[in-house]
Formats: structure tokens, sequence, C-alpha cells
């Protein structure tokens, strides 16, 4: 049954903009650990066996890995699930929440390739003997042993008794023995522990060095930092992990109203020099002094042994820059204006992607959209979306307090956001990745309504994960490109991890589809709630060069269909500019699909096919041609 089925006509983003904001922004709490961190409903089990998802095509290679139990262990950008080894490329592991029995939700599994992801091997229950109830996994690839991080739920102090762990394998990659699961806290029965960021770095004298940052749901809500460095390569021992110590005190730091939480889980990336930062967004606890929901960050220059106090974007240099980019008013699809008032803000959503590049600089991705008296507006226009923030290292040269930054646009997410609803511009599944060999290169995932369809009565959107590449460290960047184009409605992909590095215009990926036959929890409201297909991509992400010649069209086109009306027989023809996968289907007048013409990859040209309906009745039907992001369908009449 499909889930993700929306009615989507133009004109209406204004309509639905006043009418069904998200709440006022002094009320638009993080949606982690709420509407899009777990589960809503009951959780219920499933049966794999059933159902299933159907096959279909992607412009590059994707491996089905896995199963998991439901969609949530991937929902948080700050975690990292998926890692390559930095000494040894061909060895790539992924953390998830595994389907075991169909009863629990919290089996920790891990895959491990050794070949650069064209095959794999999959670990269960690596959380065996815990409360079975592992939430959030990340993974490191350290030189020699893999390594996974979660939280239990359930296992520790607190209302929700969250408490980290990790494991790793000691017989390295592949050796299949897997450390019982080891406490990061010093103290986790006292502290409720949820969502782990962790990093990993080799410094110069071969120590090796994990810094993890935890979210404290016990009391209120501060950010806990754990540090572990070997004496020498790492020899497969338990780490020397430290006692927690205080990173973020939110309540002190930022606006804390007893459950409105107002702070992101925050995000960390250190690169191999030492160089690092932790950055999240929130409002300041003083509003005369920073009155927006903006970007503070804290940095290291040891490898996390200690932070600064906390740097910010002021508001001057973000109202300054958006005011010139979001349009005061548009038009409300009634025939008159919303406008937004004269006290309008840009808003700083709870998403936050954090990179080093090896120059020191940080790089910070984060969705932003205005903000007025009225509420928060995810829709408002096009300029709603996805954003890059730069700053070099010189401009953190004091101790503290406001700095430059470079802002600029990554992608619009106004249909996304539309469509996917509150939880969409709260969890965009953002991912970030510098390039080994090429400087100032880096590369962005997330997710993303890639098209709409209307077809009949029925209204269709097609999710699928987003690429982007900036050669000039961000400056700009290329457009999005799609990465997993599926055809089939039913089909979406979702909440998508890069390994932090990648090489020469390919990032190892991971990320889900959810099997629409299978919910595992009820109500089935988001995709997050149904059983998950865990899918490797090594993707490519860049521009692609087209060759422009006399023979090869200049846009996507489809024509007429000729004759019609036809009896029994007709010809279709379109034109594509670029070679890719390309779908051709008939549709009779209620959207049911009654024939595949194409499905399959063509070179770019103009292609003709004969559709026969000779065992079709007479009546209207639609023909649609779908390739690269491009969507469009025509009527046709069979008469017999």
């Amino acid at each position: 049954m499909r889930k993700l089925v929306t009615i989507v006509l133009s004109g209406v983003f204004a309509v639905g903009l006043m009418s069904a904001n998200l709440p006022r922004p002094d009320q638009a709490v993080s949606a982690a650990f709420n509407k899009t961190g777990e589960p809503q409903g009951t959780e219920i089990s499933v049966n794999p066996s059933v159902g299933g998802t159907p096959s279909g095509l992607r412009e590059n290679n994707a491996v089905l890995v896995d199963s998991s139990q439901n969609g949530y262990g991937l929902v948080s950008a700050e975690t990292n699930p998926i890692s390559v080894n930095p000494d040894n490329h061909d060895q790539i592991i992924m953390a998830y929440r595994q389907y075991t029995d169909g009863s629990a939700s919290g089996s920790i599994g891990m895959a491990a390739s050794t070949d650069a992801g064209l095959t794999w091997t999959t670990y269960s229950n690596l959380n065996f003997g815990l409360a079975d109830a592992g939430r959030y996994p990340s993974a490191l690839a350290a030189g020699d042993y893999p390594m996974a991080l979660w939280n239990e739920y359930g296992g520790g102090g607190g209302t929700y008794g969250g408490r980290p762990y990790y494991t790793f394998d000691l017989f390295g990659y592949g050796g299949g023995f897997w450390f019982p699961g080891q406490d990061i806290h010093n103290s986790p029965a006292s502290h409720d522990s949820w969502v782990l960021v962790p990093t990993q770095n080799v410094d110069a004298d071969g120590n090796y060095i994990v810094n993890v940052v935890v979210t404290d749901w016990s009391g209120n809500r501060d950010r806990i930092h754990f540090r572990a460095q070997t004496d020498g390569a790492w020899a497969g021992a338990a780490l020397p992990m430290s006692s927690a110590t205080l990173l973020v005190e939110n309540s002190l730091d930022f606006r804390f109203e007893g459950e409105s939480n107002y702070t992101s889980n925050g995000n960390m990336d250190i690169n191999s020099s030492g160089v690092g930062y932790y950055a999240l967004t929130s409002y300041w606890n003083d509003e005369i002094e920073i009155a927006n929901h903006t970007l503070f960050i804290k940095k290291t220059t040891d490898f996390g042994a200690t932070w600064s106090d906390w740097y910010y974007v002021p508001d001057e240099v973000l109202n300054g820059y958006f005011e010139s980019v979001f349009p005061d008013s548009i038009e409300d699809g009634e025939g008159g204006w919303a406008v937004l008032s004269d006290a309008w803000t840009p808003f700083l959503g709870y998403d936050t992607e954090v990179t080093t590049d090896e120059n020191g600089g940080l790089h910070v991705i984060v969705p932003v959209l205005p903000s007025d008296d009225g509420g928060v507006y995810p829709y408002w226009a096009p300029e709603n979306g996805i954003y890059h923030f730069h700053m070099a290292e010189d401009v953190f040269a004091l101790a503290s307090g406001p700095v430059d930054v470079e802002i600029s646009t990554v992608a619009s997410m106004q249909l996304g956001w539309q469509i996917l609803g509150d939880g969409g511009w709260q969890a965009n599944g953002m991912s970030v990745a510098t390039d080994l060999n090429v400087e100032d290169k880096l590369y962005l995932v997330w997710y993303d309504v890639s098209d709409t369809v209307s077809i009949g009565d029925s209204f269709f959107s097609y999710i699928d994960v987003m690429g982007t590449v900036s050669f000039d460290n961000g400056a700009t960047w290329s457009e999005a490109q799609n990465l997993t184009q599926t055809f089939d409605a039913n089909m979406d992909e979702t909440y998508p991890h890069l390994n932090k590095f990648g090489t020469d215009g390919q990032v190892a990926m991971m990320y889900q589809m959810p099997d629409y036959d299978q919910p595992t929890v009820t109500p089935d409201e988001v995709a997050a709630d149904y059983l998950s297909k865990v899918y490797f991509m090594m993707a490519s992400i860049g521009p692609v060069d087209v060759v422009d010649t006399p023979e090869t069209p200049v846009s996507f086109e489809l024509a007429n269909n000729y004759p019609n009306p036809f009896n029994p027989t007709t010809t279709i023809e379109f034109s594509m500019p670029t070679s890719g996968l390309v779908e051709l289907k008939v549709y009779d007048i209620t959207g049911r699909e009654v024939s595949t013409v194409h499905q399959g990859y063509l070179n770019a040209g103009v292609h003709q096919y004969t559709f026969n309906a000779g065992d079709l009745a007479s009546g209207a039907y639609f023909y649609g041609v779908k390739s690269q992001g491009f969507q469009t369908f025509k009527k046709m009449l069979l008469v017999k």
C-alpha cells in the first residue's frame, strides 16, 4: 500500500502557508526525540517474508545489504553510521538498527565489506545481553578494528534509561568476534544519555583518539563529552574513556523552559591536525544580546582535549544576508498577498551537519526558513532550503564571540518540506564529506521530493536522495543530482549518510528504503514507521558532461502520440538531452498502470516506441515518461 501519497497542486503553497504553519518560534522545539526521533505509535512485529519492496532502477549500483526493523535508526544527521577505514579504503562498515526476529526494534547490526562495498558480511545482536533496545548507531572504521557505538533505551538512568555503549571486532575486519558492549559513560546509571556524535583521529605520534558527545536527557539536556586516547596504536583493548565533562550547559547557555528544548543535538568534526568544531543551533539565554535562533560554535585545537567558549553568527550578519534572500510578501493563492511583518527573522533549523577541512575551516550545513510572530514558515518561498555556512579558521582568532561567515545556497526545500510535513524541515538527512585528493572540494547529500505527478484523480510524490558538489570550498554548488532515481511510486529513498571523506568524485553512502507493505509502527504515519531496507552505494557525485551536437536534443520533451485517436497501435516519441534511465508507461483514467512500454537505460537522442492497445477497452488513457528528474504525461484516446 502506497503511504507517501499526497495532493500537490501548483499555486497552493501560499494558501497552506498561512493556514497550516508550524508553531510559533518560541514553541518550535527540536524535533529530535519528539516527532522524528522515535516512533509516536506502538511498535508491532513483522514478517519480512510477506510483501517486500519491489525491484527498481538506479543510476548507480546500489547494494541491498540488510533490513532494519524500522527507519528511525538513520533519522539523525548527527550520527555517523557509515565509515571507511582511512588506511584501507576497501574496508567499509555500516551500523544500523537491524531486523532480527520481528519482535524487537533495538538489535544493533553491523555490515562489513573488505572489497569497497561490492559484497558484505552482516553481524547481528552486537548489543546482546544488554537491554536489546539499541538506538542511533554510529560506526568508526579504525585502522585495525571496526567499531559500533549506540545508546540503549531502558539501560541506564532517568525516564528513558539512555546508556551509551561501544563495541569492536577484536579479530579485525571480517573477524566476527565482537567485544562485549562497553560503557562510555563513567556513571551510566545516574544519567539518561542519547544520540552519540562520534569522531576518530590518529595524531602525529600514532595515538588513536575518539571523541564522543551525547545528549543528557536527565535534567536540562546538557551535552556531555567523552574522550579516549591510546598510547600508540590501538591494540584492541578496551578504550581508556575519560570521565564525563560538560561541553554544553544547556539551561545556562541557552533558552530552556521545562520540557521545551530549543537546542539542536549538535554535531562535531575534527581534522587530521587536531583542529575541530562542535556546532549547534539554539536561542541564546539573553535574547537582547542575540535574538535569532542561530549558530553557536566551540573550537578545539588539540583533538578535543580542550574546547573554547562559544562563538556565534550574530544577528546583523544573519539578518543582513537573508533579508535580501527571502521575499517579504508572496501571493497567497487567493488573489491576495501574504506578508511577513517588519520583525521577521531567519530561523536556522535543528538539523546540523558539520565538517572541518584540512585548512582548519568550518563548514556547517543547516536548513533556513523565515520566522515571524505568526510562526515559522517552511513553505514560504523557493528560497526556503539548505544553506552552507563557511568560517575560515582565522575568524576564530579571539577566544569567543561573533564570527564572520560566508553563506551560500545549496538547495531549495520548499516542495519537500510541504510534502514531508513538520518533520521535513527538521530532519533532512543531510550529510557532507570532503575530498582527500582535491582541495576545496565538498560533497553533500540529502533526501527530497524529486518529482510529483497527477494521474487521473491520484497525486503522487517521489522521494529520492539528492547530491551536489562544490569545487570552491562551498561558495557555489552544482545543480542537484538525483542519486537514487527510482520510478516506482512505492520506492522512496530516505536519510542518506556519507562517509566523512570521498576520493575523486566518489563517496561511500548508505541510505534506507521503507517497505510500505510492512508497517512496524501503528499508526503508520511517516516513512520511518515501516520495515526499511538498508542500501549501500558508492555514489558518483558531480556534474555530468553533455556533448551538444546537432543530433542531441537540448531539452526533455514528450511529443503527442500519433495517430490520436488510434486503433489499436500508436507511436509515442520523446527526446532526452542526456543519457540515463528512462521509464515510459501507460495508465488508465483511474491512474492504474496498464503497460510498461520501456524501462531501462537509453542514450541521449530522440526515441520512438509503438504502443499496441489490442487488449485494452476503448477509452481515454495517459502515457508518461520519467527520466533524470523530468516527468510529464499526455492523454490519448483509444477508439475501437
